[in-house]
């Protein structure tokens, strides 16, 4: 429960020895890459959330299709 700030100190420097120091800069705290994909993040993020947006709407008509109380014209 209590500690000496010295014993903090040197367990600190024991985990930066065993894990790494994390890296510094824009963009190193995200679990991916944003500016060096071939496809922009951008497209990614508006494509999932077209896609998820959609998926109701498109499975709702496929059900009534399906039932025939929807024509589809």
């Amino acid at each position: 429960m209590f500690t000496r700030p010295g014993l903090r100190l040197q367990s600190a420097k024991r985990m930066n020895a065993w894990f790494g120091t994390p890296a510094e800069g824009k963009y190193t705290n995200i679990p991916f890459t944003v500016k060096t994909k071939f496809i922009p993040f951008k497209v990614y993020y508006w494509g999932i959330l077209g896609t998820f947006f959609a998926f109701p709407f498109l499975t709702t008509a496929w059900q009534m299709y399906k039932a025939g109380n929807f024509s589809g014209n």
